[in-house]
């Protein structure tokens, strides 16, 4: 794939200026973002602090991998994201295998979202294990959010899968931002190997 080829792609091809992809995009190229976002949360939303507290508590008692991984999937957990992610890096040889299991049949946004946002900050690069096994997602919210973690930890000889990815999601589902997440990918990897 030509540097022309894809910046004739990155030009025809739609950009919503919201989407789920790009939130998570952006709140990964600015990475104090979240903190910023939830300190204003606790501003703007009187009487969440018992509640926050209350799931840091649970954050810090779970003790297992099992333990941290049924946690993402609970929604009450959203402003506590960062915390619960962290919590899940620090045990990554242990949750990563249980993350990746359940990642293959999950469909609920609230573990796409922490399983995206801790594959983009473990130590482990993931993209082989998510191309390996890109065809079992029964997601496709969470094909799409996955071709995030290829755009930022991949490498360059990812961009034709990523564009076919878009064309295909757009395709299939012209209601939905589904392929904001391979056209941000693309984005990504041309300015990391293409500029």
């Amino acid at each position: 794939m030509t540097k022309q080829e894809v910046k004739r792609f990155l030009k025809a091809h739609r950009n919503q200026e919201y989407s789920a992809a790009k939130f998570e995009y952006s709140m990964y190229l600015y990475k104090d973002i979240e903190e910023k976002m939830n300190e204003f949360v606790a501003k703007t939303v009187p009487g969440k602090e018992p509640e926050k507290a209350a799931n840091l508590q649970m954050i810090a008692e779970a003790k297992t991998a099992e333990d941290i991984v049924k946690l993402m999937r609970k929604e009450a957990l959203i402003g506590n994201r960062f915390e619960l992610v962290q919590k899940a890096l620090e045990t990554e040889e242990e949750t990563l295998p249980l993350i990746q299991k359940r990642a293959l049949t999950n469909r609920q946004d609230v573990f796409i979202e922490n399983t995206v946002k801790f594959f983009l900050h473990c130590k482990t690069n993931c993209c082989d294990w998510i191309l390996d096994n890109y065809q079992l997602f029964k997601s496709e919210y969470l094909k799409s959010m996955l071709c995030l973690v290829l755009g930022f930890r991949g490498n360059v000889s990812m961009i034709e899968f990523l564009i076919k990815e878009a064309e295909r999601l757009e395709r299939e589902y012209p209601k939905e931002s589904y392929d904001q997440g391979p056209t941000l990918a693309v984005q990504e990897l041309s300015v990391r190997f293409l500029n």
